[in-house]
């Protein structure tokens, strides 16, 4: 497998911050809370990029114009099923069946859309091809 410069940079830098929330959590008493988790969360999403890249290129070209127009057509898909999402939640909302919290709303929203966008590539590159 082949490793570009950059990636290995991302992956260093998760571990970098992953270590250094958990340093910081130890060492000090009485440290905010949110400090660690930012650092925690910007250490893992670090992390996942730079792992998804180095594990999804292989042996393949990074881009090419058939990824382009599938990975368009995953967005496209996965943004149009998070706006019936959205739309279903507000009716919910108005006619008083659902009562979630705003953080509960904007995580289910951003599940719901990483997971139709991770689905949906691998159904068009499964597929082969998007029309």
């Amino acid at each position: 497998m082949k490793t570009t410069k950059t990636d290995e940079i991302i992956i260093g830098l998760g571990i970098v911050l992953c270590i250094g929330a958990v340093a910081l959590l130890m060492t000090l008493e009485n440290i905010d809370i949110v400090t660690i988790l930012a650092l925690l969360v910007a250490g893992v999403t670090s992390l996942m990029t730079g792992f998804s890249k180095y594990l999804g290129y292989r042996e393949s070209p990074r881009t090419d114009e058939r990824t382009r127009k599938l990975s368009a057509f995953a967005t496209t898909y996965s943004w149009f099923i998070t706006f019936v999402l959205v739309n279903i939640l507000f009716l919910l909302d108005y006619f008083g069946r659902l009562t979630i919290t705003v953080s509960q709303t904007l995580g289910l929203i951003f599940f719901v859309m990483l997971l139709t966008m991770l689905g949906m590539n691998i159904y068009f590159k499964r597929r082969g091809y998007a029309e």
